[in-house]
């Protein structure tokens, strides 16, 4: 997605975004995600402010069955461009700032940086996926085997599963 900052109207404009991201730029295996949604661009004299929430659906391995599944999620963005030629600061703020007073700004890295950061660190296909059996390997969602059950210490049963 790219900006122009000398015809972006002033105040606050909606932009679509369709976009295609590689996991991986490097490696054409690792998959793509596809983000979609609609920003809002709030243009002033001293900045533009680009926000949002994108939907986010890419390929995915369950951590439970290890099963492939499309995993659908919610990216959100914050990207602020200064209208300003002095350099940016040192620091590594968690939002995306850029100094440039006038031209087009290319905004398809913080784009895809926060499509990426915001996958989900627990993977799974279903809530109540049952996962994999430790002992015989089999898939306990699709079939049912007739290992024995270790049992818990009852010290245990007070904690959240």
């Amino acid at each position: 997605m790219k900006l122009n900052l000398d015809t972006l109207p002033a105040g606050r404009s909606d932009q679509e975004v369709d976009a295609i991201y590689a996991l991986d730029p490097d490696d054409e295996v690792a998959g793509e995600l596809v983000a979609q949604g609609t920003l809002t661009v709030d243009n002033t004299d001293a900045m533009v402010l680009v926000g949002g929430t994108l939907q986010a659906e890419g390929p995915a391995e369950c951590d439970r069955c290890l099963i492939g599944f499309k995993l659908a999620y919610e990216a959100d963005v914050e990207v602020q461009i200064v209208r300003t030629n002095r350099p940016a600061p040192a620091e590594e703020p968690d939002t995306w700032i850029f100094h440039q007073a006038r031209g087009v700004i290319d905004l398809t890295d913080p784009l895809r940086e926060s499509v990426i950061l915001a996958l989900p660190h627990k993977r799974v296909c279903d809530e109540d996926c049952q996962g994999i059996c430790a002992h015989c390997g089999a898939n306990r969602n699709q079939d049912v085997c007739d290992c024995e059950q270790e049992p818990t210490d009852p010290r245990w049963d007070a904690l959240p599963s």
